[in-house]
């Protein structure tokens, strides 16, 4: 019960920052994450304190280098979506 409680706790979390990233960072990529966003923009003036602030704040919990992991966490996403549709027309 508690990892299917801490699934629907990281799905949520993934939702509402890509909500962010589109709603607030006007990102035309609504399935890109703000923490992968500030990865591949990272050497941007803005998004360079961005990627270094995030990585900052999820330090603190131990998690290092987080958004490299959400960079790979959105390319293995929308690689499954290719993959689940890849016959349909």
């Amino acid at each position: 019960m508690i990892t299917k409680i801490k699934n629907y706790l990281l799905t949520v979390g993934d939702a509402l920052s890509q909500l962010i990233n589109v709603s607030v960072f006007l990102s035309e990529d609504a399935n890109e994450s703000l923490s992968g966003r500030a990865y591949t923009q990272r050497h941007t003036k803005f998004w360079g304190v961005v990627y270094k602030t995030i990585n900052l704040l999820y330090s603190v919990i131990g998690a290092d280098n987080h958004c490299y992991q959400a960079y790979t966490k959105d390319l293995a996403r929308a690689s499954a979506y290719l993959r689940k549709h890849k016959n349909y027309k």
